[in-house]
């Protein structure tokens, strides 16, 4: 079977492996010219750490991991408050790895080298027929696939194109997320120096063999800014974190000059049925947890596994391999799901008037760097109970000659 996969993150990379593994003909379209390098800090956890085993890579990734040292937290004077270990502070347990997005990516993409890849274009339209898929491309000629995943992120051109507009779908926290790379002026090596407070949080660290720095921001805010409008992006940046010293106002002050700016909505994207016909929707284009969950990542490498394993135990029949993928992931995303949910409404804490966030405020007046470091192993807890809440098949016995 033909299958068109939009998008070469890591929910897109790590199918396409599974799909020409069990004998699929999997192609890969992207928008960006190359493979996107860099980016942010990401998790694999619980069960995604088997999923990376199964695929012969786990010992790469960890070789390759962010090999962070340590987090400094730090009050707005700059003035460090606790020292925490970078497991600790990143939520990680037992074999959990940090690694950067990029870095994922690439090796992911080192393991399909037969697979093709179309860069530097994306899908115009989309119409199904009986027995085929037809698509459109901004770049390339037409094509004729049997399936079509999109596995395109956030705010997907495939869930758009067959399923309709985003906000359909997208709930928005009111949060946002900034992330840029700066000039390593600290000489931070494997560390992570970051500003908490509810509502509010700035960072900036640099990982294993970076010779540069990431700056990153994430904050409540009621104003809605245009995806593509970049100086309101940086100017609400600036002016949420006014009034912060230490190291905030000199990456503030780097931000203009920043080759990669990324600034985005912390959202969850929610949807009765990943499938219509015979294109599906995979990771953050069908199930986006939000940032605020920590299991991105994770659950679009399972989700990948599970789709491909399925479709290759129904033999092709995408029909019976859809509603199964559906039935075997559903409970997993609503239980992460409701982790993100439960880490945003706690990240706007501020925002209540009850006795609860009264003294919240209090105690964090009195010690915030004790008060920080409980509520993260609390939360870590609740991550990890998450990320292993489903048990995985064993698809292995599936061969091209099943399909």
């Amino acid at each position: 079977m033909r299958v068109l996969i939009s998008g070469a993150g890591p929910a897109g990379l790590s199918v396409a492996y599974w799909l020409k593994k069990y004998g699929f003909k999997p192609t890969l379209i992207e928008w960006a010219p190359a493979l996107r390098k860099g980016g942010y800090k990401i998790d694999v956890r619980g069960v995604a750490l088997e999923v990376l085993r199964r695929m012969g890579i786990y010992d790469i990734v960890a070789k390759t991991s962010t090999d962070m040292q340590g987090a400094l937290l730090v009050d707005g004077d700059g003035k460090v408050i606790n020292e925490m270990n970078s497991d600790t502070f990143g939520h990680r347990m037992n074999d959990d790895q940090e690694i950067m997005r990029g870095t994922l990516c690439q090796i992911l993409m080192d393991q399909i080298p037969e697979v093709e890849i179309i860069f530097g274009d994306s899908i115009r339209a989309i119409s199904q027929t009986a027995n085929a898929v037809q698509v459109e491309f901004k770049e390339n000629k037409p094509r004729a696939f049997d399936l079509v995943i999109g596995a395109d992120g956030l705010h997907s051109n495939v869930r758009q194109l067959v399923f309709g507009d985003e906000s359909r779908f997208a709930h928005e926290f009111g949060i946002y997320i900034c992330v840029f790379t700066i000039q390593n002026y600290l000489n931070l090596d494997r560390m992570e120096i970051q500003y908490t407070e509810f509502g509010r949080v700035a960072a900036v660290w640099s990982t294993r063999g970076d010779t540069d720095a990431r700056a990153s921001f994430a904050f409540v805010s009621p104003m809605h800014v245009e995806p593509r409008n970049i100086i309101a992006q940086q100017q609400l940046v600036r002016t949420v974190f006014e009034g912060i010293n230490g190291e905030v106002p000199k990456m503030l002050q780097m931000m203009p000059d920043a080759p990669d700016f990324y600034f985005d909505v912390a959202a969850q994207i929610r949807m009765d049925h990943w499938f219509s016909g015979r294109v599906i929707l995979l990771g953050d284009a069908a199930y986006c947890p939000s940032p605020m969950s920590g299991q991105g990542t994770s659950l679009a490498l399972v989700g990948a596994y599970v789709l491909a394993g399925e479709l290759a135990a129904a033999r092709g029949n995408f029909q019976t391999a859809f509603d199964q993928f559906e039935r075997e992931m559903g409970l997993f995303i609503k239980i992460n799901q409701a982790l993100g949910i439960k880490a945003a409404k706690f990240f706007r804490s501020q925002e209540k008037k009850n006795l609860f966030a009264w003294l919240i405020g209090k105690i964090m007046n009195v010690a915030p760097g004790r008060m920080i470091e409980f509520f993260i192993n609390r939360i870590t807890k609740r991550i990890h109970q998450a990320a292993n809440s489903i048990i995985l098949k064993d698809y292995s016995q599936q061969t091209d000659a099943d399909i």
